[in-house]
């Protein structure tokens, strides 16, 4: 069994513009890196026995401040990229038409396989402990659509976690 917290990234400069970021790095704006101290804050309490997060910075530097806390160091995973927009790729969110992406575009399958990968990681790394993951908004959708075992399209009823807003899953 493993007790899973995830979390989102907090706000980045691109968030603030509406920007589908994508694969990209982003960049923490000032709320942000406030965010991830506060969210550090928040769990500097609880035993965490290792904190994974997106191999982009956004999410790398939001799991660092908490791993700081606690005297880890943050597991970078691709696994927990955010959804590959192709050409949707620094375009605004509201121009997205999730039911109709672009050629080259992450389909929803794949990043819900993806998502049911990570779910898998996490089980056969981190057996019988406590984890803190740090991913994106459109990807941790994902991971709770294959933790409650729904169908792609399910994905789209859930509303897109707010900035290091955690949510506790049990593996």
């Amino acid at each position: 069994m493993v007790e899973l917290i995830l979390s989102r990234h907090g706000e980045t400069l691109e968030n603030r513009r509406h920007l589908l970021q994508g694969q990209l790095p982003g960049t923490l704006s000032p709320l942000g890196l406030q965010q991830a101290e506060d969210l550090a804050e928040r769990l500097k309490n609880e035993t965490i026995d290792a904190v994974v997060s997106s191999d982009l910075d956004r999410s790398y530097r939001t799991a660092l401040a908490v791993a700081k806390r606690h005297g880890l160091e943050p597991q970078p995973t691709p696994l927990l990229r955010e959804m590959d927009w192709g050409c949707y790729t620094g375009k605004r969110l509201d121009d997205i038409d999730w039911y109709n992406l672009p050629e080259g575009a992450e389909s929803m399958e794949t990043l819900l396989q993806r998502a049911k990968d990570f779910l898998d990681y996490i089980r056969r790394e981190f057996d019988g402990k406590r984890v803190v993951a740090i991913g994106h908004g459109a990807f941790n959708r994902a991971i709770l659509t294959a933790y409650r075992g729904k169908t792609a399209e399910k994905m789209l009823e859930l509303p897109i976690m707010g900035n290091t807003e955690c949510i506790r899953l049990t593996l």
